[in-house]
């Protein structure tokens, strides 16, 4: 509530007077309301004058409850650190101490005296004295717990290090659970935050505390006793009753964190689940020890001189006839209660414990193969957890924990069973689980090809992740592949069999897996058929990244396909294009749109060099649009200006899509000089574009920062403010188009394109299309969904992506429209935005007439639509 100035004058000429009748009479509360008035009015350019006045009636107050209230108003003022720097200024705050410290001793509120020693905590250590420190520390005896609690934040804030160590572990036996709970906090701050070391002999004092009653405290105890266990992992610790074995420090302090899984706070075991995963220096024998209730005889020790007896069972018990060893007063190295800690994590009622669970189980996997051959049959359990950030987490675990171990037949199907989950996170992340694991037998891998070719025909969408699966189980199990050659050629002793149809995807899926493991195998190639080579050529000019090179199925076939020839072919590309230079001053549009086609075809004979032909066509593109349009001018009497303005529009996003698109190479550096002779072609040919010297100069300043930022030489005409040629620069560069080029893309996998199903839909609502799409080079959630209806009436939307995946985009779109006599026809593509709101991009959003172009990622989906009246 803030005060005019003026009746806070008034105010304040009256203080005086009616604080001394207040003291006396204690009963006008109007004084005490027009003082807490003035306190919440306090700022930085009063605070000099009103402050004092403040202090002083804060003394004289004699009612406890008022003296508590200004007290609290009071703290809030300083707690602003711009009237802390003004008090600080004008040396006002000794004198506000030695009030603060006086109240204090008379103070006989416990809760005032707490709100005092918050307000002392907030002043800078500088001004605190060692007397009133002193003071302030003795007050660590009191009989209140939040005045304890208040002094041992002001030990942790005013007393070095070493010295607060001692002093706050003191308080770890309070018999109030806030001071122990403050006490372990700071321990953890001095702990963690100013990497301090604590000394070992507190080391045991601080695992008591691991057992306290309050969460709090727990909670803070297993982060100190984890740290301790890491800046003392060398040092011994003896078990209890034994002499002859000790545990190094970090194999205690695992094993007392263990115990901790079945406490009874969630967050306790949250935060022990999470932070059991950093102890990867403990020996196997306790890892191991995590995963089975039941404690392993290794565990136990036998005193010396004590006998083993064994006897045999009587039988009544199938199995029962095995010896029994009895030994009487083994010593066990750990308590019963830490086994098992893991299996407890992952039967957690708590989805976050499971996770956590997980985790740690992956990172000490990571780091120990014998404890990660005992814990891959338990994450496979965990398959069937019901929530699906469990699930996915667990796959991504043993994608990483595979690698080095063997997947049996009998875990193969719950992890098969996984493929018929409807999310495409899980069945993609699966694929790549499968790619990467090492299968024991022959089933095995015809059970997971099986698997995988129905997952195909369910979700045909999957073809793409099914095929790079395909690809590594290949790799990784060629033995096993060759001994299933024939079952996967449909070999036949005696029956000749029909060719296949190459269009179907199980046949693909299936021939990628055959050549991948032909690859290590040659053997297998003796089995081909005689139409297989020539669909091997087929596959891997389709899929040249699935595919290796076989060269016994080319000599065979006396071929050679274009894909492997990607030298040659990128040559080709940089040929034509010095070609497209040295006869573009000829201005014959027709020859230059032969070398465009001709770089059209050479990019459609391979995959491989795709990025790079669309590269060049795309810049050879504007160049053409640029001479036209140059040409229109000349030769029109009266051009057209919305006409120019369409070239110049469709120019700029094409400038646009090059920046945004295209990677690696020398496109950066060709895109920021395209850009800069395109600004400087308009302002030389078509004068409705109004370029300036200002714009260009501007963009020419751009362009040398970009340049310096790649590390690439300047042209002179650039630096020297002279026109630019940017054929010229072509001819000096012998390799524009280069290997590393990469292109942004995006495959629409759903909605597929339809245009004889009608989608109906009531015109006052509206229809929902669930979008799935695997892109390359680019981050999901920067695309946008572009949908075109008819009318030529474009919308953009950028919804919310569902997936997670790297390469995947998921999202839904909602339609709507009026209502339609006819169906009509909804044209929908993938975009990225491409912003000119830069102050180097000005000039182009000044043409554009917009501050984002959208680039066109995908290809179109034409899907049709009828929104009908209600009726």
């Amino acid at each position: 509530m803030q005060v005019d100035t003026p009746q806070q004058e008034t105010i304040i000429t009256e203080i005086p007077s009616q604080s001394l009748q207040l003291s006396s009479s204690n009963s006008d509360t109007s004084v005490h309301v027009n003082y807490i008035k003035i306190i919440r009015s306090i700022n930085a350019d009063n605070i000099i004058d009103i402050f004092p006045s403040v202090v002083k009636h804060i003394e004289l107050t004699s009612d406890k409850v008022e003296r508590l209230e200004l007290i609290q108003e009071t703290r809030k003022v300083l707690q602003c650190q711009e009237n802390m720097d003004v008090l600080v200024e004008k040396d006002l705050l000794p004198a506000i101490i030695n009030s603060a410290i006086e109240l204090f001793d008379c103070e006989q509120s416990q809760s005032v005296q707490f709100e005092l020693m918050s307000i002392i905590c907030l002043f800078p250590q500088s001004h605190l004295t060692e007397k009133t420190l002193s003071r302030l520390h003795g007050a660590a005896q009191s009989s209140s717990p939040l005045i304890r609690r208040q002094s041992l934040v002001l030990v942790m804030k005013t007393v070095p290090i070493e010295t607060s160590i001692k002093f706050l572990l003191a308080f770890l036996d309070d018999d109030d659970a806030r001071v122990r709970s403050t006490s372990v906090q700071n321990l953890a701050v001095i702990v963690s935050e100013k990497q301090s070391t604590l000394p070992m002999s507190f080391y045991h004092k601080i695992v008591e505390s691991l057992s306290d009653t309050h969460d709090e405290v727990r909670l803070r105890s297993v982060e100190i006793v984890a740290n301790m266990a890491f800046q003392h992992k060398a040092q011994l610790v003896k078990i209890p009753g034994c002499t002859s074995r000790q545990l190094t420090v970090i194999q205690h302090a695992f094993m007392q964190l263990c115990m901790l899984m079945c406490d009874t706070s969630t967050a306790v075991r949250i935060k022990t689940a999470a932070i059991l995963g950093r102890f990867t220096e403990v020996d196997p024998e306790f890892l191991v020890q995590t995963l089975d209730k039941k404690m392993k005889p290794y565990m136990k020790l036998v005193p010396e001189g004590v006998k083993v007896k064994q006897e045999f069972s009587a039988g009544r018990v199938w199995g029962g006839d095995a010896p029994i060893k009895t030994t009487a007063g083994e010593i066990n190295i750990i308590n019963p209660a830490s086994c098992g800690a893991f299996v407890h994590g992952m039967e957690d009622e708590f989805s976050a414990v499971r996770q956590n669970t997980v985790q740690s189980i992956c990172e000490l996997s990571m780091s120990c193969e014998e404890f990660s051959e005992v814990a891959v049959p338990h994450l496979i359990d965990m398959l069937n957890d019901e929530i699906q950030s469990v699930r996915l987490l667990t796959i991504s675990s043993l994608q990483r924990i595979t690698q080095n171990i063997e997947l049996y037949e009998d875990q193969l199907e719950t992890v098969l069973s996984v493929l018929e989950e409807s999310n495409v996170e899980i069945r993609q992340s699966l694929h790549k689980l499968l790619s990467s694991a090492k299968l024991n037998t022959q089933v095995s891998v015809r059970r997971v090809l099986k698997g995988l070719l129905d997952n195909l025909k369910k979700y045909p969408q999957d073809c793409s992740s099914v095929y790079k699966c395909v690809r590594g189980v290949g790799d990784n199990n060629a033995v096993y592949a060759a001994l299933l050659a024939p079952e996967l050629l449909s070999k036949h002793p005696y029956l000749y069999q029909t060719e296949p149809n190459t269009d179907d995807n199980c046949y693909i899926a299936t021939m990628i897996l055959v050549f991948n493991a032909a690859k290590h195998n040659p053997i297998i190639m003796s089995m081909f058929h005689e139409y297989t080579p020539r669909h091997y050529i087929y596959i891997a000019g389709l899929l040249p990244d699935l595919v290796p090179h076989l060269p016994q199925v080319y000599k065979q076939q006396q071929a050679t396909v274009t894909s492997y020839n990607t030298q040659f072919m990128l040559d080709s590309l940089n040929t034509l294009l010095h070609r497209f230079v040295t006869l573009s001053k000829s201005q014959d549009f027709n020859v230059l749109q032969k070398i465009t086609d001709d770089i059209m075809k050479i990019g459609r004979l391979s995959n491989s060099i795709r990025s790079q032909s669309s590269f060049l066509i795309k810049v050879l593109n504007i160049f053409l649009k640029l001479f036209k349009l140059r040409f229109y001018i000349i030769k029109s009497e009266a051009p057209c200006a919305d006409r120019i303005k369409d070239k110049v529009s469709e120019i700029i996003a094409n400038l646009c899509e090059l920046g945004c698109v295209f990677r690696g190479g020398q496109t950066e550096v060709t895109a920021v000089l395209l850009r800069f002779y395109a600004i400087q072609f308009l302002k030389l040919y078509v004068p409705d574009a109004s370029v300036t010297e200002k714009e260009l100069e501007l963009c020419r300043s751009h362009v040398v920062e970009r340049l310096k930022s790649c590390r690439t030489a300047v042209p002179h005409s650039i630096l020297n403010g002279k026109r630019f040629n940017i054929f010229q620069w072509f001819e000096s560069q012998p390799n524009v188009i280069s290997n590393d080029i990469t292109m942004s893309t995006a495959t629409i996998l759903s909605p597929a394109s339809n245009t004889e199903h009608v989608h109906e839909f009531p015109s006052h609502l509206s229809l929902s299309l669930h979008l799935e799409a695997e892109t390359t080079h680019l981050t999901p959630g920067d695309l946008a969904v572009k949908i075109v209806y008819p009318g030529s009436r474009t919308a953009f939307y950028q919804p919310h992506v569902d997936c997670t995946l790297q390469d995947y985009y998921e999202s839904t779109v909602f339609v709507g429209e009026q209502s339609w006599s006819n169906p009509g026809t909804l044209r929908i593509s993938l975009v990225l935005p491409c912003n000119l709101t830069r102050d180097s991009d000005a000039v182009f959003n000044r043409l554009y007439g917009k501050d984002k172009a959208w680039v066109d990622v995908s290809d179109i989906v034409l899907l049709k639509i009828h929104p009908k009246t209600p009726r």
